[in-house]
């Protein structure tokens, strides 16, 4: 199977082959990240297993990146936002998109889990191979599969331990069951490890730890010790993942945990709803960014341009300027201030998004979050058509677009209403959601 993905007319489509000299199959419209999305998941059963050659990955992600700024794997055109931002998670202030170097990474993880944890035929006979005296082995083995399990290995053993059961399965110095592997809390060399051959099942007695009174003398090894409960009935050992709330490492924990850390962004969380067009989103989301080829920043990436607003020929383009302060896109933020009845904060885009109340219905806090990214979406079609086309679209047209545009979004959002939320229902044309009967709660 081959896929190719192509851009006509604002639209994605992505064309999957039975085989290369074959005329496409399926031509499938589709989003960018839906796109990402089918890449992928082609993909996805190799990196369950296979290390990928780190090169093929960054390709992989460079045709991704090609093809969301020009709509063509092999166009390269100039990234406005970098790649790191756009990897982010959507709450983040990015696309939530994965590089594919770290769901190969991630899913391996997860196999160096499933093979240090499970009981199945398969972990039980790599371990065998693999494994000398529970550490991996130094020399070479010819193996597809072991190169990218090795390399996990001691991320699995710094954030886990295990749970005593029976001790048959835990090695009493090298194993992680008390927090720390005794070797490590006695400082023993580690030419001395393969020497060490106990195991916990060696010092239970009577369902109670016992170890040498010479190693009781050490309070951090008795405290610990003290601290283990051993089950009352026979229970097999098991080996935990310290950040889950089961004790199991799934693909999805592997991932977030290889993931960089990322501070949530108050607006990010606004602008990505259902009812909304992602590419009008798209939009305010590179506002937020600064990243907006606008005149000024433009200049500031070094392109030589003649920077003057389209709209308001007597000032100098800037984003702030264009969307908020220029007299066209005042004249449509008091026209659409008076129909919601919003006072909107035109200081900067913060405080334009500020501006939307928390505590409204969720169908009227949709329409209010539709009509900030929809007028901005509006100006920035004003202001191409005026500029590239020369095409001077009045402001009553204008007005009618953005309000019928906010009517869809109004229509489709999932969202419910109140009685009061009538006025500005009716306003723009939107059907009410109500709320059903049965969520109606009789308070006496």
């Amino acid at each position: 199977m081959h896929i190719s993905v192509k851009y006509e007319t604002g639209k994605v489509f992505a064309y999957f082959y039975k085989d290369t000299n074959f005329r496409p199959k399926i031509k499938v419209n589709c989003h960018v990240s839906i796109v990402c999305l089918c890449i992928h998941g082609m993909l996805v059963y190799s990196f369950h297993i296979y290390l990928w050659p780190k090169r093929l990955l960054h390709q992989l992600d460079t045709w991704i990146k090609n093809f969301i700024w020009s709509g063509d794997i092999n166009t390269h055109k100039v990234c406005t936002v970098s790649w790191k931002i756009m990897c982010r998670p959507w709450a983040a202030g990015g696309l939530d998109i994965k590089p594919t170097r770290l769901i190969n990474e991630s899913l391996l993880l997860h196999l160096a889990w499933n093979f240090s944890s499970g009981d199945s035929q398969w972990a039980g006979l790599l371990r065998k191979r693999f494994l000398k005296n529970c550490k991996p082995i130094n020399h070479y083995f010819q193996s597809s599969v072991w190169g990218g399990i090795k390399e996990h290995m001691e991320t699995i053993s710094s954030n886990s331990v295990w749970i005593v059961g029976t001790g048959t399965n835990i090695k009493l110095w090298t194993d992680n069951w008390l927090g720390i592997s005794l070797v490590d809390l006695l400082h023993i060399s580690p030419f001395l490890h393969k020497q060490l051959h106990a195991s916990v099942a060696d010092v239970i007695v009577d369902g109670v730890v016992h170890l040498p009174a010479a190693l009781l003398a050490d309070p951090a090894v008795a405290s610990r010790v003290a601290d283990i409960v051993l089950p009352t009935a026979p229970l097999l050992d098991s080996l935990v993942w310290l950040h889950s709330s089961d004790g199991k490492l799934t693909s999805k924990l592997a991932l977030n945990f290889l993931m960089p850390a990322s501070i949530s962004s108050p607006w990010a969380a606004l602008i990505w709803k259902s009812c909304i067009p992602p590419s009008c989103s798209f939009i305010l989301w590179r506002i937020m960014h600064g990243k907006m080829p606008t005149g000024e920043n433009l200049r500031r990436r070094g392109c030589i341009t003649v920077s003057i607003c389209s709209l308001y020929i007597t000032t100098d383009e800037s984003s702030d300027h264009l969307f908020l302060r220029c007299p066209f896109a005042t004249n449509i933020w008091c026209w659409l201030g008076a129909i919601l009845h919003l006072p909107f904060n035109l200081v900067s885009f913060a405080a334009l998004l500020s501006s939307v109340p928390q505590n409204s219905s969720s169908q009227v806090c949709d329409i209010f979050v539709a009509s900030v990214v929809h007028m901005l979406h509006g100006i920035w079609l004003v202001r191409n058509s005026l500029q590239f086309n020369n095409q001077t679209i009045s402001l009553h047209s204008t007005k009618v677009r953005l309000q019928a545009a906010i009517s869809f979004s109004g229509n489709i959002s999932t969202g419910k209403c109140i009685a009061s939320d009538g006025y500005i229902l009716d306003a723009l044309s939107v059907s009410p959601h109500n709320r059903r009967v049965s969520d109606l709660i009789l308070v006496h």
